[in-house]
């Protein structure tokens, strides 16, 4: 992104990209906690926001680690207890760079993992993927290829296993589902939209700020055509 600052604090149409990911959640009957992982840079940051924003069902802000695989886990590891005790069933784990998933969204992906025991969002490749083959010559990737998305949602108990064997083990995975999907559980897929963005561009900031306007419903608000490329 190139900003000074973490780009969780970056407004989009005039609010925090953070503040947008948290009041989705804070709002959907279907949450009923959010454990936020943060770094140690963030920390007074963060606690401005959540309490600026009054976001009621943050119950915990957590240090991540070094990778994602880190971070995961240990936002996982403090449900611990609400999982043994079985008020939490689900564990969602979410980009907070991804404001704008839809809230039936969010619940289908849910529903899923109620069915299936694993599941994430994910949308069809939508440009012609490559592979390098051992000789630098090109290789189509194939069909059927899918681009994940956010949030993933796991049984809970499922996700800490499958965390608990990758460290016993030293595995270090990409994702949760990639940790689970090493335990041998598959991971289904709920088909997602184009505009749950990961915002991890400038260019990407420019997109968010379009769609920002368009849920705001800003008549004034233009189409992508309208915006003039960067030579």
């Amino acid at each position: 992104m190139g900003s000074p600052t973490n780009k969780i604090f970056l407004l989009v149409d005039g609010k925090p990209i953070l503040s947008r990911t948290l009041e989705l959640f804070d709002r959907m009957q279907i949450i009923s906690s959010i454990v936020l992982v943060i770094a140690e840079s963030d920390r007074e940051p963060c606690a401005a926001l959540i309490r600026d924003g009054g976001y009621v069902k943050v119950r915990q802000v957590v240090l991540g680690g070094d990778s994602r695989h880190a971070s995961e886990h240990l936002g996982l590891l403090a449900l611990t207890d609400e999982v043994a005790a079985g008020t939490i069933d689900v564990a969602l784990v979410h980009d907070a760079v991804r404001p704008f998933v839809s809230p039936d969204q969010v619940e289908a992906v849910v529903a899923a993992a109620r069915r299936t025991g694993a599941a994430i969002l994910a949308v069809p490749a939508g440009e012609q993927l490559l592979v390098e083959a051992a000789d630098g010559s090109v290789l189509p990737a194939g069909a059927g290829l899918w681009v994940a998305q956010t949030p993933q949602a796991f049984d809970a108990s499922i996700a800490l296993e499958a965390h608990r064997r990758a460290a016993g083990d030293g595995f270090l995975g990409t994702d949760t589902a990639a940790v689970v999907e090493r335990m041998g559980h598959p991971v289904s897929v709920v088909e997602g939209r184009s505009d749950n963005l990961k915002i991890t561009t400038s260019d990407d900031l420019i997109r968010a700020e379009l769609i920002a306007r368009q849920i705001r419903g800003d008549a004034d608000v233009g189409s992508f055509a309208d915006l003039t490329p960067r030579i």
